[in-house]
């Protein structure tokens, strides 16, 4: 039986996290173009003293298929006492959760120990609030929603130069999100207007502020859409001096303009699901490689 996207895709970073721990640092080829494509100036540079965290949520659908998709930049500052070899998250996937896929569906960055040193997580708290607007599902929760990080390795900020490979966003984000039953990926900050214009995606155009078809009275948001591989969407919404959701309110306006007024759920089957996609080929390499 063919291995999914999803699963591939799990399973690859299960293995790569799991030699992390054991000592091993070295990264397949693929790996190296995707972490030599930042260059981090700064307090943006990257470090490998943590492990990678390519994604939030239960990618594999273990317990629950998300309902929304959500990208990120990065996982943000590394934190020695959670994200080392020896830290707490390391012990927690090592000795209570046996991988990082498992982990993930414990949303572990929305609960103690990090919420009782680090407080509450105003960035994950935000994009799962804004799952429950855009769902129309106050009841959703943590295993609707599965963040991918653009880049999956820790910086203090995501400040330099990024050209990601096509090649590996598609094989480690894009298959994945196919097989998903979602009909619109979010991302949101004006960094993600930038990546996107640099991939091979088409632009279906967009819109501001104020126009006709989006009332919305947020000054400056510019909303811009992009048509994935798969046919799904892939829609960017930022505005000067703020990267992250828009409120309930500002959603519903958004819901209007990119749906239509009295929508339902955005969950249902992506328009054109890839059974074999160009880049499984090329993952395959990088588990084989030593």
């Amino acid at each position: 039986m063919t291995m999914s996207a999803r699963d591939r895709v799990a399973a690859f970073w299960d293995d790569h996290i799991e030699a992390w721990f054991e000592g091993e640092d070295r990264l397949a080829p693929l790996l190296e173009r995707w972490f030599d494509s930042y260059e981090g100036v700064e307090s943006g540079k990257p470090t490998r003293d943590g492990f990678p965290e390519p994604y939030h949520g239960d990618l594999r659908g273990v317990e629950h298929t998300p309902r929304m998709v959500v990208l990120g930049l990065n996982p943000g500052q590394y934190r020695k006492e959670f994200q080392s070899r020896d830290g707490i998250f390391a012990r927690e996937i090592k000795e209570e959760y046996g991988s990082y896929s498992r982990w993930q569906t414990t949303c572990p960055y929305n609960r103690g120990p990090w919420t009782d040193v680090m407080g509450r997580n105003r960035y994950y708290r935000a994009r799962l609030e804004f799952t429950r607007n855009w769902l129309q599902d106050p009841g959703a929760d943590h295993r609707d929603l599965l963040i991918f990080e653009s880049y999956p390795w820790h910086s203090t900020r995501f400040r330099g130069r990024f050209s990601p490979p096509p090649d590996v966003i598609d094989q480690f984000i894009w298959q994945p999100i196919a097989e998903l039953p979602v009909r619109d990926v979010f991302a949101f900050g004006r960094s993600w207007h930038t990546i996107a214009e640099s991939l091979p995606l088409d632009d279906a155009g967009g819109f501001d502020a104020g126009s006709s078809m989006y009332r919305s009275t947020a000054a400056g948001r510019k909303v811009r859409v992009h048509t994935l591989p798969s046919g799904q969407r892939l829609i960017v919404v930022w505005q000067p001096g703020y990267a992250g959701p828009p409120s309930a309110k500002e959603t519903a306006l958004l819901r209007d303009a990119l749906i239509g007024a009295g929508s339902g759920s955005q969950r249902e089957t992506p328009p054109r699901a890839r059974a074999e996609a160009p880049g499984e080929r090329l993952l395959t390499q990088v588990q084989a490689a030593p």
